[in-house]
């Protein structure tokens, strides 16, 4: 009978750092210069992508979560024993890659557009608040020649008859 708060189940087993990809029918796993046999990984670089090797399992050391979460992170040693296994890419894998880089040129094609759509948007704004900063200017130039000319005629109130225009009219 289980303890109470105990859990039923077993309990849930972590992956191991060092699981090994299935092996290639009628390989022999090479040994690595420091002795261990070799584990076989996939690499996911552009130019050997999903193509099997063989490496050292202590130098490609991929920690747990839980081994990273109570900081047991050990560097790896100075073996870098690497022996291809598939020496070309699938043609399905090479469609893939070309898929991928199609998509990246997609999306930085419309990182860029938006961005230049951006910048136009922000010349634009800017062009009309020079131009409304203009109009405000005019704007008080106007009023301020208004301003003046009521004065004058305030002050000579006969001008008008006389078709004598204020100065500040000229």
């Amino acid at each position: 009978m289980p303890r109470r708060g105990k859990s039923k189940k077993p309990p849930v087993r972590t992956g191991d750092a060092y699981v090994r990809l299935p092996l290639p029918s009628g390989v022999s796993v090479p040994m690595c210069f420091c002795g261990d046999p070799c584990k076989v990984d996939v690499s996911i670089e552009e130019d050997t992508y999903k193509q099997r090797y063989w490496m050292c399992a202590n130098y490609a050391f991929d920690p747990t979560p839980h081994q990273i979460r109570i900081g047991l992170l050990t560097p790896p040693p100075l073996c870098d024993f690497e022996q291809w296994i598939d020496t070309e890419i699938k043609e399905e894998d090479k469609r893939y890659m070309e898929m991928c880089k199609k998509w990246e040129a997609e999306r930085l094609e419309r990182v860029e557009k938006r961005r230049q759509e951006e910048a136009a948007e922000k010349e634009r704004h800017e062009e009309q608040q020079r131009l409304a900063a203009k109009r405000r200017e005019e704007r008080e130039w106007k009023l301020e020649r208004a301003r003046r000319a009521k004065a004058a005629m305030e002050e000579n109130p006969d001008a008008l008859r006389k078709e004598k225009w204020p100065r500040c009219m000229q």
